[in-house]
């Protein structure tokens, strides 16, 4: 495993080296100081800023499929409600694009919007980002893990090697000399903590990216770095979000005719698509009406797997040992897109080793790629809930009056997500939290 390199120095340019690894061993890591009482805050929790990253190539030609329409717009309800955005952007000539290319599409760059010249990699500043933790004094740090491209690549890649080091160069632009690093491949989209203690974590998704470790392994790197003392395991994510490795979901679309469905990048079975925490014991669950089941192969997976999730965290108790309440959310209606041979999203597909069993790659031919949404990948922030909205009025009024419930006091601003979606992620994917502290 690979671990960072390199030292930092303190005002007074003396090198501080300290003894830290979360899997327990004794390497050093130049500049960082020990884990010592530093939790994750959970995301319901004031913040100081909001974490994104500009995009920088596109999947689709189609303009509608553009990700910077959801970026910017994301963007603009934060800023409406004076919540500080800190947009990453490689340099000065990233940066005055992305000025361009935002007034010319009617987002006026607001006082709230600070650009920051660090490279961001991708867009997904959720899953690679600074995971930032805080002590008792109010003081920040920040936390990482390895990363390999959601699985699809080896940690050693150097787009992986990137995005394992993009906490850091966040730390150094913050003045950040707080920094735990953890010897596991984990994903922010994979993790919710509730900031008293109590993790959920999925099963398939950290099995995969770690399949050398055992999950008692896996606890010690989650207690270690980011201070929580209790991890509640649930198997899987939604059907949706499949790794594009498996292959294909066959399925039939609106005329009965059979197609195979393709994971636009996807994850696996993050969390985000299918649990949240509302608050130190309320947790937003995804929810499939057994109608939509009844009829459709793909809302029945998904039934399936909430109501195991729904079993599972019905039984469970927090840190302290108290329980849940569970809050329902719908689940939104199962879409797919054409897409052909020109796309970057096929060429990148056409591109992946498939296992021998599922049906071969139709090189040449169009395929359907599923739309990677849900109602809970929403962004919880200062006041409010950024959350999709999909064109379906009474499961949007649904989803916006639930968690209008679950978070009071806070606006709830619904944005269509569809092109970052079927990027492979949503809202919560391209948001970082940045807690209020010192």
């Amino acid at each position: 495993m690979r671990v960072p390199s390199g030292t930092w120095a303190d005002p007074n340019g003396n090198t501080k080296v300290t003894r830290d690894s979360a899997m327990g061993g004794d390497r050093a890591h130049p500049g960082r100081t020990a884990a010592g009482d530093f939790t994750m805050p959970a995301e319901f929790e004031p913040h100081a800023a909001i974490w994104m990253g500009w995009p920088k190539e596109q999947p689709y030609a189609d303009p509608e499929l553009d990700t910077r329409v959801p970026i910017a717009e994301i963007m603009a309800a934060l800023c409406a409600h004076g919540v500080e955005v800190k947009l990453m952007c490689t340099g000065a000539v990233e940066e005055r694009e992305a000025r361009r290319w935002l007034t010319t599409h009617g987002h006026p760059v607001s006082d709230h919007l600070d650009f920051v010249h660090i490279d961001q990699v991708d867009i997904w500043v959720r899953d690679y980002g600074p995971i930032f933790t805080r002590n008792r004094a109010n003081r920040l740090g920040i936390a990482r893990f390895l990363q390999n491209q959601w699985g699809y690549a080896p940690p050693s890649d150097p787009v992986s090697r990137a995005m394992t080091d993009l906490p850091e160069r966040v730390a150094r632009h913050l003045g950040i000399d707080h920094l735990v690093s953890a010897d596991v491949v984990s994903e922010g989209g994979g993790r919710i903590v509730n900031g008293q203690g109590t993790l959920l974590v999925c099963r398939a998704v950290e099995a995969e990216r770690n399949p050398q470790l055992d999950e008692a392994a896996l606890e010690r790197a989650y207690h270690r770095v980011l201070g929580v003392t209790k991890v509640i395991w649930i198997n899987n994510g939604l059907g949706e979000d499949l790794h594009a490795t498996w292959g294909p979901i066959p399925y039939r679309d609106a005329a009965g005719k059979e197609i195979h469905l393709y994971g636009p990048a996807t994850t696996g079975g993050h969390l985000d698509e299918l649990v949240r925490f509302a608050g130190p014991r309320q947790i937003v669950l995804a929810q499939v009406a057994p109608e939509e089941a009844a009829r459709d192969p793909l809302a029945a997976l998904n039934y399936a797997r909430c109501e195991e999730a729904f079993r599972i965290l019905s039984r469970a108790t927090d840190q302290s040992g108290e329980p849940f309440h569970i809050v329902r959310l719908p689940v939104p209606d199962v879409a797919c897109l054409a897409v052909s041979p020109q796309e970057s999203m096929y060429r990148w597909l056409a591109g992946l080793d498939y296992p021998a069993h599922v049906p071969p790659f139709p090189h040449g031919r169009p395929i359907h790629v599923v739309r990677a949404s849900s109602y809970a990948n929403y962004l919880v922030t200062n006041g409010l809930v950024v959350a999709p909205r999909y064109g379906n009025a009474a499961k949007d009024d649904a989803a916006a009056a639930a968690l209008a419930a679950a978070y009071p006091g806070r606006t709830v601003v619904q944005i269509d997500p569809t092109a970052i979606n079927y990027a492979g992620g949503g809202i919560h994917c391209c948001t970082q939290q940045q807690p209020a502290g010192e």
